[in-house]
């Protein structure tokens, strides 16, 4: 059976469309208008130099800007003096010469792929930054995503403190109330996924309020749920076999609710090896760099209190080797996993290693099924295509792309009540693939 169609802004109308002809102007417009604001704070802080480079990567950011709305053919990526070692320019080029080699003419934003043109304008972004020697490793999303985190005290208050007594407690809880809490840290890392800064085009979406009181409203909104497999696999792993792999998706709250849950199955013994996996730059928006993680366990530390005591641990994981956070290029490329083995054999061998791989949010589950146009009832082995290093467990929040794995008739029924109900976040899955 072959595979359907990539889904792409050639359909008038749809989401992907809808994204590159709104949503994407709007984030580049975004940044222009923050780096043209703050040019001086910039100067201030990263010299003379920095300021007049705002000027520099406006002009490039412009340019892109122009383009994608008059859907001009994507252009070659410079490589940056001197190199980078996270430059992957190379890949992208080679990209653009198989699209010009296969159909006789480079690609173009309402006409290609989906996925290829949203990941091309993050890592244009990203060039515009790194051929500017003041600016290479500027973050024009940095503020915006600490300020997610900062707006949503409240509900990080409340889960670190819930962290601090589950913690406390494990020793006493039973098997029944232990799987309990760790199906609800589950639901709370599910929900959070929510709060992604590229869905709203970099717009405001804090966590407000505590996410537990809600947890029972929301769970009829999960499509599919496989926690009790989940909880079955975690149990049923061998002591010396509990290596458990999660890639990261956006930074603020959701990277708080990612922490805890991976807290507790550190606490309570069930994972004994974990493999952090953030972005190598700023991509989509509020997606998580190594330096946001450091970033927001040094701000909780600072908050003292339940979320202090809870990133004093975290930090004391990464420090002791209990947390391994690793970078790899290939997480910021075009490419879909079903190719990882041809593209990064090397990162799908570590990956095979592992006991279970948590992938979070829109992005990777994008990148999970191809983001092709597959039907809502093709099962989520099935849209995977042959990518199955280890068992693979999504959770993800439907803000657009494919959504797979569903019982026939729900994807119509909810359709019925809620026409946008896969871009709007207000429904979840909790998928597993264990390949058994």
């Amino acid at each position: 059976m072959s595979d359907p169609v990539p889904l792409s802004a050639s359909r008038i109308g749809s989401f992907a469309y809808l994204t590159v002809k709104d949503r994407l102007p709007i984030i580049l417009t975004r940044v222009i208008d923050y780096l043209y604001r703050e040019k001086d704070n910039i100067g201030a802080k990263h010299g003379k130099a920095a300021q007049e480079g705002c000027k520099e990567v406006v002009g490039r950011l412009s340019q892109l800007k122009n383009e994608m709305q008059t859907n001009k053919p994507f252009l070659r990526l410079q490589a940056p003096e001197p190199p980078s070692p996270y430059d992957d320019s190379d890949i992208w080029n080679h990209e653009l010469e198989r699209y010009i080699n296969i159909d006789g003419v480079p690609p173009k934003w309402f006409t290609s792929p989906w996925l290829y043109v949203e990941c091309y304008m993050y890592a244009r972004i990203h060039e515009a930054f790194y051929l500017c020697d003041a600016l290479h490793d500027f973050d024009p999303f940095m503020e915006q995503k600490r300020k997610s985190l900062i707006d949503s005290h409240q509900a990080t208050e409340a889960l670190l403190s819930h962290m601090v007594y589950l913690c406390n407690n494990i020793p006493t809880l039973s098997q029944e109330h232990l799987k309990q809490s760790v199906i609800q840290l589950i639901e709370i890392s599910l929900w959070g996924n929510r709060c992604d800064l590229s869905i709203s085009s970099g717009a405001d979406r804090p966590q407000e309020g505590d996410l537990l009181f809600t947890l029972d409203k929301l769970r009829p909104n999960i499509l599919e749920n496989n926690s009790d497999s989940i909880w079955q696999l975690l149990v049923s792993l061998p002591e010396d076999q509990r290596d458990i792999v999660l890639v990261l998706d956006n930074a603020g709250f959701e990277l708080v609710t990612d922490l805890s849950l991976l807290t507790f199955l550190m606490e309570a013994g069930l994972t004994t090896s974990l493999t952090i996996y953030p972005k190598t730059r700023p991509w989509f928006v509020s997606d998580t760099t190594q330096s946001d993680l450091t970033w927001t366990i040094n701000r909780l530390r600072l908050d003292g209190g339940a979320a202090g005591q809870m990133a004093n641990k975290w930090r004391n994981y990464i420090s002791d080797g209990r947390w391994k956070v690793i970078e790899n290029k290939f997480w910021t490329t075009h490419h879909d996993f079903a190719v990882m083995n041809q593209i990064d054999p090397d990162l799908y061998s570590v990956l095979s290693k592992a006991s279970l791989i948590i992938f979070k949010g829109d992005l990777n589950y994008r990148k999970l099924t191809g983001d092709l146009d597959w039907p809502t009832t093709t099962s989520f082995e099935r849209a995977l295509r042959g990518f199955s290093p280890a068992p693979v467990l999504v959770l993800r929040t439907a803000k657009g792309g494919p959504v797979v794995g569903l019982a026939p008739g729900v994807g119509e029924s909810i359709a019925a009540v809620a026409r946008d109900w896969n871009i709007t976040g207000d429904y979840g899955m909790i998928q597993l693939c264990s390949f058994s």
